[in-house]
């Protein structure tokens, strides 16, 4: 299997106030292929960072800004979507990422991705749970698989994100096992799609996903191990690997588990 690029997300510059130029030196000294950038109201007004972040995609194979909303009609008619449409026309590739949003009607959403879906614009959907239980999980990821089997049926390209450990948090209420299946399932249905994956990663010690609790991958209760030998075995295409610690020896740590995983595939 291909090696994926590996980054950071500028969550683990928590205790800097998440300030993105501390993110870039970071993954740069550290050797990291590729950054993931939230780009709030509060950093659109930002100009001097804004050109730092233009600048920084020399330095990177890929640098991923990650909306602030989710995909719903309130997102494209509000003043941040425009401020965020006018930073990226300055980017040479484009990529955002944005939350899927179970309470939005599916016709919703996909008339959504056809007007969002412009300007040479990547747009990444990534899984997101707002209700609690089980049934309510299992609706929203059926959902999900249906707005991208919908949206490129009639030609729309999204990319998808999967949150692995959001699978995994309590708040679902499935067993390791049914996670793990949903796993599963969701790589299989990008994998046999051919449609390139990235993926957004953390472990923790328990499954409520509190910062106190974050662990390198292989080191907490998420079972990596299972996970990552599936990806050998059913060779799907990931774009990547995010890194979404707040801290920034566990994104060390975990990269040294998924070379150790890689030498395997």
């Amino acid at each position: 299997m291909k090696p994926f690029p590996i980054g950071v997300a500028n969550s683990i510059s928590a205790n800097f106030q998440f300030d993105p130029i501390d993110t870039i030196d970071f993954a740069r000294q550290g050797d990291f292929e590729i950054i993931q950038v939230y780009l709030n109201d509060a950093l659109l007004g930002n100009q001097e960072v804004l050109k730092q972040l233009l600048k920084a995609q020399e330095n990177f194979q890929q640098v991923y800004f990650h909306a602030e909303g989710m995909l719903n009609r309130a997102f494209f008619e509000s003043d941040y979507y425009r401020k965020l449409c006018r930073f990226l026309e300055q980017v040479a590739e484009p990529k955002y990422i944005i939350h899927f949003d179970e309470h939005a009607h599916i016709d919703e959403m996909i008339d959504l991705v056809e007007k969002l879906n412009k300007g040479g614009r990547q747009i990444y959907v990534e899984n997101y749970f707002q209700r609690r239980g089980k049934e309510d999980a299992e609706k929203n990821i059926k959902k999900f698989q249906a707005l991208f089997t919908l949206t490129n049926s009639l030609g729309h390209t999204i990319y998808p994100v999967l949150d692995i450990p959001r699978l995994f948090h309590r708040d679902l209420e499935f067993s390791q096992a049914e996670s793990l299946e949903w796993c599963y399932k969701l790589l299989n249905f990008f994998g046999n799609r051919r449609i390139p994956i990235l993926l957004h990663l953390i472990d923790a010690s328990d499954d409520g996903h509190d910062r106190l609790s974050f662990a390198a991958l292989g080191e907490g209760y998420i079972p990596y191990d299972d996970i990552f030998g599936f990806i050998a075995k059913t060779a799907p295409l990931i774009a990547g690997v995010i890194f979404e610690f707040e801290d920034k020896i566990n994104p060390l740590q975990s990269r040294k588990f998924i070379g150790a995983k890689m030498k395997k595939m």
